[in-house]
């Protein structure tokens, strides 16, 4: 049953387009509440997966960090990656700058997530799988936003850093 709703000239029926607007609304109320569920989902996958102490073992390994340095360009190039781009950027160039040693005012705790986070992003096999484009990323861009902001201080501080650097090689 349709539902009436008074103008100014009386009552009218709710017209089509109302309706289908309602229905857009709903739909994006409900992939608004299934996207959260995913964030939360790839951020408990995340904490609970061991990456904290796969990093932690990668950090002692010389190979290894350099490997993973290495794919920083593969993973800023991939399309489905782009909202993020800005921040794996970041992240890529606080993980070089702290293992090159250029960078000394960090805390451990932030750096240990910064590496897991890069190693679950390089990493095929974690909630999603990346072989499946698009939909492989999404938990890597879930966690990605939600490392960034764990740790969001501390990349702030060192975008500050990373910003007079930049300035003092100019002059």
């Amino acid at each position: 049953m349709k539902e009436m709703k008074r103008n100014p000239i009386g009552y009218r029926t709710v017209t089509r387009m109302e309706e289908e607007s309602a229905s857009r609304n709903e739909e994006q109320a409900q992939a608004e509440n299934s996207t959260t569920a995913s964030e939360q989902a790839a951020q408990e996958h995340f904490e609970a997966g061991g990456w904290q102490h796969e990093a932690e073992e990668t950090v002692n390994d010389r190979g290894r960090m350099e490997d993973l340095g290495n794919k920083r360009d593969e993973f800023t190039r991939k399309k489905g990656l782009s909202r993020v781009k800005q921040q794996l950027v970041l992240l890529w160039d606080y993980l070089s700058a702290v293992t090159s040693g250029r960078y000394k005012g960090y805390s451990m705790w932030a750096y240990l997530k910064v590496v897991a986070c890069l190693l679950y992003v390089v990493s095929p096999f974690d909630l999603v799988p990346d072989f499946f484009p698009w939909v492989g990323w999404l938990d890597d861009i879930a966690v990605v936003i939600y490392v960034c902001g764990l740790v969001k201080e501390e990349l702030d501080q060192f975008s500050v850093w990373q910003a007079r650097q930049h300035l003092s090689t100019e002059y």
